[in-house]
């Protein structure tokens, strides 16, 4: 049976079982599971991606502003980075080729259990499974998407902050900057916790894409390193060692430096922004570049769709004072 039937099935209860006292997500015939953390996870990222892309660029005002750099603001950057390993892997689990693969390779009996501990400790080794590269092609494909609609948002929102400079409202300062700065950093470190019912729309939108479209035209060669941990953590679940008290044993799959970096830097990079940011077209700037583009860029890397590197600002330009809308020729206000 198409693990996308059976999680497709999610609200009319008949196949997917959500139980928060368990700690896990089980999906029935067959029986995939997943810790709930981590689904959730997979939900927070969903949720972050498709809100702070659907930021207008069309602000005016500074209430609009502050509004707008809530929403961008709003991810912790550990829970995003294993959000990205867990809706990959909900991606992979409808690879009906890779799933049977999984299940052939694994063995029996303790050549199992060895097996499943492999993956942990070597997530590339998963590519050696038949249908593996399609599988993760399909990750590449869900995970470039988000980050391409937030990437395009974010030059939108980016281009703004120049675009409105000539409005009065956009040069006068921001209101309590030490407030604004304190609040970003809050939302940068508090972990979303979406519902069951938010966890199931998630299952349900996420496995309702045709599985077609996610592996049409061309695709990068090889497997990023979010992309083998997002296969094994599949394998895990196919292999029954995907339960609420395996999280920990998980854990490994969940980051992985080149990744966590970037969103560290991203992170860096806004607070450093915001801290110096006087007008409001400033903050514009740092919630476009920094809030939005810089963190899709963490998120296309991790799907090869891009390999672009978050530089540290202060390290970007040694005599860094004040943000780069100010730098640019003409960019000030006029």
């Amino acid at each position: 049976m198409k693990v996308a039937r059976v999680l497709s099935w999610a609200l009319a209860g008949a196949c997917v079982a959500m139980s928060a006292a368990a700690g896990q997500i089980q999906m029935q015939m067959p029986a995939y599971s997943l810790p709930q953390e981590v689904v959730s996870a997979a939900t927070a990222f969903e949720a972050y991606m498709a809100s702070a892309a659907g930021i207008d660029a069309g602000m005016s005002n500074g209430g609009a502003v502050a509004k707008d750099l809530q929403t961008a603001a709003a991810y912790e950057p550990a829970q995003l980075e294993e959000g990205m390993v867990a809706y990959g892997a909900i991606v992979a689990l409808q690879d009906e080729r890779f799933v049977a693969a999984v299940d052939r390779a694994a063995g029996q009996g303790d050549e199992r259990a060895a097996f499943a501990d492999q993956l942990v400790q070597d997530p590339f080794s998963i590519t050696q499974v038949d249908g593996a590269e399609e599988a993760a092609r399909r990750i590449e494909a869900a995970l470039g998407g988000k980050a391409s609609a937030l990437r395009a948002a974010g030059a939108q929102v980016t281009a703004a902050a120049y675009s409105v400079q000539r409005q009065a409202w956009s040069q006068a300062a921001i209101g309590d900057p030490e407030g604004r700065l304190a609040d970003v950093k809050a939302r940068s470190h508090a972990r979303a916790a979406p519902s069951d019912d938010d966890n199931q729309a998630m299952l349900v939108a996420l496995t309702s894409v045709d599985p077609s479209a996610a592996t049409a035209g061309d695709a990068a060669p090889g497997v990023t390193p979010i992309e083998a941990r997002a296969l094994a953590l599949a394998a895990e679940s196919v292999l029954g060692r995907a339960h609420g008290a395996d999280r920990d044993r998980l854990r490994p799959l969940f980051s992985e430096v080149d990744s966590a970096e970037c969103l560290r830097l991203a992170k860096l990079n806004l607070y450093q922004c915001i801290a110096v940011a006087g007008p409001q077209y400033e903050a514009i700037y740092c919630m476009g570049q920094h809030a939005m583009t810089d963190t899709a860029a963490c998120v296309a890397g991790a799907a090869h769709a891009a390999q672009t590197q978050i530089a540290d600002e202060t390290q970007r330009d040694p005599s860094y004072v004040q943000i780069a809308a100010r730098q640019l020729p003409g960019a000030g206000p006029n």
